[in-house]
């Protein structure tokens, strides 16, 4: 039962994703990345809340597609978490006007680094990676270093798409170029870490970033996937309960 009730205080992340069609549902959805803003972060329940935009294909594109958005807010527990997918004005409201939907739910299992100035995620000491592994980078570039990190992009993502352990990638960000957001799912632990170490696109990439202090900020995180509800490209195999995957307590 002590296991039981730690599962479901433990803080759970949501990344909410919703595809429009049509020209008035994409001036909508637009407006409502200034619009919507206030009613997201006075959410009940959650303690951080981003609205965010994405780019064309993967989302790793200088081109905007005002098709896609995102809603990742992090939540004090599951029960928190629910109640406002099912009674939360706004995703009610994009819900409505979005000709698809997916939400994930996820816990942290690793965050190291800041947004917008603090740690949103919380670890659970006693929860272990299990397979498959999300990955989640968010880095704010400067200024000065925009065009050298943009001419890498085209081949790391090209790189990460082919690569047969990755199952779902996407850009997303809250302001074009400036801040960069990635989230992937992975086979485990391992297969994310030889292709974010070893590759010859992302590692050279990495350690280019870190050497020559392109970001102003960064954070990353690894999460265990509890559950996806809805239909998404690319994340229907996770919708379907496949595989079941719980947060596993260390002995």
């Amino acid at each position: 039962m002590s296991g039981e009730r730690g599962r479901q205080s433990m803080q759970v992340v949501t990344l909410s994703l919703y595809h429009f069609t049509g020209l008035p549902a994409k001036l909508w959805a637009f407006s409502q990345m200034g619009l919507m803003r206030p009613a997201v972060t006075r959410m009940e329940g959650t303690s951080f809340a981003k609205m965010l935009g994405s780019g064309a294909g993967a989302g790793f594109s200088l081109k905007p597609d005002f098709s896609t958005y995102g809603l990742l807010c992090a939540w004090r527990d599951m029960g928190a978490a629910r109640a406002a997918q099912a009674h939360a004005k706004p995703f009610a409201r994009y819900r409505d006007r979005a000709d698809r939907s997916a939400t994930l739910y996820l816990t942290a299992t690793q965050a190291r680094g800041q947004w917008n100035g603090r740690a949103p995620f919380a670890v659970d000491a006693q929860t272990r990676p299990t397979g498959p592994i999300v990955a989640l980078t968010r880095a704010t570039l400067r200024w000065a270093t925009l065009t050298q990190f943009w001419s890498l992009v085209p081949a790391i993502s090209d790189m990460a798409e082919a690569d047969p352990h990755q199952h779902f990638m996407m850009g997303l960000g809250e302001v074009p170029y400036k801040h960069m957001m990635t989230f992937s799912i992975w086979d485990d632990e391992a297969a994310m870490r030889a292709f974010s170490v070893n590759s010859p696109t992302h590692g050279v990439a990495v350690r280019r970033a870190w050497d020559e202090g392109w970001f102003a900020e960064y954070l990353f995180a690894r999460f265990n996937l509890l559950a996806v509800e809805g239909r998404w490209p690319g994340l229907d195999r996770f919708a379907a309960g496949e595989p079941e995957i719980e947060p596993m307590q260390a002995a």
